[in-house]
Order: C-alpha cells, then structure tokens, then sequence
C-alpha cells in the first residue's frame, strides 16, 4: 500500500473517532501508521461510532459510501434480537451462497450436497479446525482490481473483521471494491450465517459442511 493513501485515509479515519469520542493523548498516530494490526482505537471504536460518524469514516475510501451502509447494515443485525435462523433457514442461505460461489469459479464441491454436523460448540470446534471457507474457492480467481480499490482492501481488512470476528462479513463489506459490484454477491449469505454464532458454514474434504452449534 503506497505509504500516501494509507496515511491519508488512517488520519482521516481517527479524526472522525476525534470528533465523536474526543481526542486520546496516549493514542500515537506514528505507531498505529507503522503497526496496522496494533491499532486497537481503529479497530474497535470504530463500531461504537453512530451511523453518520461512520459514514463519514468511510467516506475519504473508494466506493466508501457502498461500503458504509454495509457495515451499517451488519452492525445493526448484529444487535438485533430477532430470533436465531432455524436450521433449514440456514441451509437455504448456505445453498444459495454456494450458488452464488458458482458464477465465479467451477469447483465440484459447490455441487455437493450440503452436510450438517450438529455438538456442542466446543466439540464441533475441533472439526472446523480442519475446514476452510467456501471463499478459498475463489483465490485462484484472476480478479482484475483497481490498485487504490485493493489497497482500501487491506487498508480495512482488519477493523472490518473486528466488526463480528468473521472474513465472511469483511468480505461482504468490502465487495463494493470488486470490479462488478452489482454482479451476485457471493459472501452475503455467509456473513449472514457468521453473525448468528451458531451456524458455520464450511468446506471440508468431503464437500460442504454446516456445523450447527448446540450450545451458542
């Protein structure tokens, strides 16, 4: 990432946690411009901000707009208390995330019909161990990305995974970056079964798996 459009944009980004939560004399800009993992402020505070502070943190970024009303969008179903996704639900969404994996790469196990391996959480988190993301799947893809749009990639990469503790919903937010936004989105379905906390869509190497904890 060239050091200039970091830079901007990271000064950009704390002087909107600035104006909303007040200025931190211990915060460094140097070492949180050097060490993009450690800055915790970025990271975190950032989801605490209102809608329109967030949008404006989006803002300095290419395609900011798109991406802000995602990670609003996110945020606010994570908090929502509606009930959990039943089991079928989950898996109509996980089918049609594989579907939609399919109009990007051909890969036998998006054809496979889905398993599911029910426990508790810490008796399925063993086997999940040994799985991937169905977005695996796609990094042998030839994208065709604007520079500056893949270093705002990276530049949120982080503080988007904060957000739920998920790729799946940093994935999601950031597809605005990709070179046909309005094409199917493939990771919507999976960021919408990552924040349930309960189901885990994956692939193992017998195909498609979802594990369905029984103790969220």
């Amino acid at each position: 990432m060239s050091e200039d459009n970091r830079r901007k944009w990271l000064r950009h980004w704390h002087a909107a946690i600035d104006e909303t939560a007040g200025m931190d004399s211990a915060f460094d800009f140097d070492v949180a411009y050097d060490d993009p993992y450690g800055d915790f402020r970025m990271h975190f505070m950032t989801w605490d901000l209102p809608d329109g502070a967030l949008r404006k943190c989006f803002g300095v970024l290419p395609f900011g707009d798109a991406m802000a009303e995602r990670a609003i969008e996110m945020r606010s179903l994570i908090r929502d208390t509606t009930p959990l996704l039943s089991e079928q639900e989950a898996i109509d969404k996980f089918q049609f995330g594989l579907d939609a994996y399919a109009e990007f790469v051909t890969d036998e196990d998006l054809t496979k019909t889905i398993r599911v391996c029910r426990g508790p959480f810490r008796e399925i988190n063993g086997q999940m161990a040994n799985a991937d993301r169905v977005a695996v799947l796609l990094e042998d893809v030839e994208w065709i990305i604007d520079s500056q749009d893949g270093e705002a990639g990276s530049f949120l990469n982080e503080t988007l995974y904060r957000l739920a503790n998920s790729y799946d919903v940093a994935s999601y937010i950031k597809w605005p970056l990709f070179p046909d936004p309005n094409s199917v989105d493939p990771y919507r379905s999976f960021a919408l079964l990552s924040i349930t906390n309960c189901y885990y869509p994956l692939l193992d190497t017998e195909g498609p798996v979802l594990f369905v904890a029984t103790d969220p």
